[in-house]
């Protein structure tokens, strides 16, 4: 207890501007590390499909298994450092890993050439499997020489950030809320300025890297990103007195205990995370088989946690056609994500209807109540974050390849047009939370089901826009860039409608038992949409040349058509969504 006591009076004690200076070292360090997070990542994919000359498709996929685990590793992260090795050293580590990370990003190789078929080759080439060709021996058939090497540096570049953003990302936000009493009135605050700071990083990294990345090389780009990274980890080690313990291991002694009698605990963590770098670096080269284990982790934990519920209280236990009604979506879940047939998608979904709805009919209490309502909730922002996330995957192709993207004699980079979500953020968050504030003074304030149906809704209506924008191209074919300013306002819009109350809703509404394991589901859906989101994108690949599209007026249509279904099924499942939130609020149960 007089541990404790000394380091809370020495941060009450050391405050700027009405806030802990801790605040401002973990402000610095998240804004510097979502810049160099961001300014990789709008870069990615121009990147591997004109430079690597990556078909549209293998560039997705890399895309969608990085951001898919990008979204996934926090949860593992966060428990290591709740159970052994405390925020502040997870957060150093994580630091160290992703500056690694970035640096070996800017590792550009030689970029890749390719060869029409019928060409005859001007000197021998040695193929990534290993194939020789010899010169002067017309070739069969089209083939692409990359830089295998420099492709490998890449993957474990990719590899090192995506465990560094699992160590640092889940535990910097942690501290925010360590640095406050539970009941302190400046914590909401502090937490907002927080978060300036991840939209201030995002908006000027997408803009200066973007810029260096197209214009002087991609090395520059991701280089750029690689320095913010180091200065987020400098700062994040210098500032570190400022957190006066709050963030250190809550049981040290557990950590210098010997592990397998040869390294401590602690740095059998950090040697441990070496070998689970290689698992990382195949996976990123394996979009189906992270998508296989996401649908499987996820379909598992949601039904888990209804089956949870309806069990809840024991008269529930003995109800055999429940348990019976559990077994088989699971079942069903399982056989369809290890790529059975679509058939069986639809089977599962039919039999986890039933499911629900005997159990709303045989079990309506509280518990399970609410947990159906959130399990809803949670698939429901699947559909929401795959149509939003188009913006690094088809939108950013979009901008790159059918955009008149010269506004004001100024040429607009197609990675910069990223920036707009962080920008509307900026603008858009106070307005926003002080309209609620007005709303809930005259109880008009939406309830969180018809928040989520109105930022569904949203998004696909941004989607609208683009279809709109397609039927007035210019005589070059291209379409004006205000149309996709429209589409970016309207996805933030609809963000600042769902995204700021969905992590309230997983504590509200979860049986406090298993509230991580609720909060691990809502990540683990995040994750899973990055992939669904990839996989959408791919309805609109194309054929390059280098990267460019030799017909635009091909290109725009084939866009239309993705951002045409896009706008259909988010209009369509946010106007589900308004419509079932009065069965919703009700299962609720006066929880707001």
């Amino acid at each position: 207890m007089s541990s404790v006591a000394p380091a809370v009076d020495a941060l009450e004690r050391d405050q700027l501007w009405g806030h802990p200076k801790g605040l401002y070292v973990c402000f610095a360090t998240e804004l510097w590390e979502r810049f160099s997070f961001y300014g990789m990542k709008y870069l990615l994919l121009l990147y591997l499909t004109k430079y690597h000359l990556f078909t549209d498709e293998m560039g997705l996929d890399v895309l969608g298994a990085y951001a898919g685990l990008v979204y996934a590793l926090p949860v593992i992260g966060g428990l290591l450092a709740d159970r052994y090795l405390g925020m502040r050293k997870a957060v150093v580590f994580g630091g160290i890993l992703l500056s690694l990370g970035h640096i070996l990003m800017a590792v550009e190789g030689d970029q890749a050439v390719a060869y029409a078929a019928g060409a005859v080759l001007s000197e021998t080439i040695t193929l990534a499997d290993g194939t020789v060709l010899p010169s002067g021996v017309p070739l069969a058939a089209d083939i692409v020489n990359r830089d295998v090497g420099a492709l490998n540096v890449f993957y474990l570049a990719i590899s090192l950030i995506v465990m560094g953003v699992g160590y640092l990302k889940p535990n910097i936000s942690t501290i925010v809320g360590k640095l406050y009493k539970i009941d302190d009135p400046r914590r909401d605050s502090g937490f907002t300025i927080f978060y300036m700071g991840i939209n201030i990083g995002s908006f000027t990294a997408t803009l200066l890297c973007g810029w260096l990345g197209e214009t002087y090389g991609w090395g520059y780009g991701f280089g750029a990103a690689g320095i913010g990274m180091i200065l987020g980890l400098f700062t994040f080690l210098w500032g570190q007195k400022y957190l006066y313990g709050h963030a250190d291991p809550s049981n040290p002694e557990v950590l210098k205990e010997k592990a397998l009698g040869i390294v401590s605990k602690e740095w059998a963590i950090y040697l441990l995370s070496l070998p689970a770098l290689a698992l990382i670096w195949y996976l990123v080269q394996s979009e189906p088989v992270v998508h296989t284990t996401q649908n499987a982790m996820l379909i598992v934990a949601i039904v888990g946690l209804i089956l949870y519920a309806m069990f809840y209280s024991e008269e529930q236990k003995r109800d055999p056609i429940a348990i019976a009604l559990a077994v088989v979506p699971v079942a069903l879940g399982l056989v369809w994500a290890f790529g059975a047939s679509d058939l069986w998608l639809g089977a599962m979904f039919l039999a986890a209807t039933v499911f629900t709805v005997y159990g709303f009919i045989r079990h309506n209490s509280p518990e399970y109540s609410k947990t159906v309502v959130l399990m809803v909730l949670i698939i429901s922002t699947i559909v929401f974050w795959s149509l939003f996330e188009q913006s690094a995957g088809s939108m950013t192709l979009f901008a790159d390849r059918v955009l008149d993207r010269n506004v004001l004699g100024t040429e607009i980079k197609a990675s910069q047009f990223g920036s707009l979500n962080a920008g509307f953020i900026m603008l858009l968050a106070i307005p926003f939370a002080a309209l609620w504030v007005w709303l809930s003074k005259r109880n008009l304030e939406p309830s969180t089901p018809v928040k989520f149906g109105l930022g569904i809704l949203q998004v696909g209506l941004g989607f609208g826009a683009l279809v709109l924008g397609a039927q007035f191209p210019n005589e070059a074919g291209r379409v004006a860039a205000i149309w996709l300013v429209l589409a970016y306002l309207l996805h933030t819009t609809g963000e600042l409608c769902l995204s700021p109350v969905g992590l309230s809703a997983v504590t509200k509404l979860s049986i406090q038992k298993v509230v991580g394991v609720s909060m691990g589901t809502w990540f683990l859906a995040t994750a899973l949409s990055e992939l669904v989101a990839t996989r959408l994108g791919k309805l609109a690949a194309i054929d390059t040349d280098g990267g460019e599209v030799a017909d635009v007026a091909t290109a725009l249509a084939s866009y239309t058509e993705l951002f045409e279904f896009l706008m259909w099924v988010g209009i369509g499942v946010g106007v589900f969504m308004l419509l079932i939130s009065p069965l919703l609020r009700k299962g609720m149960h006066e929880v707001h």
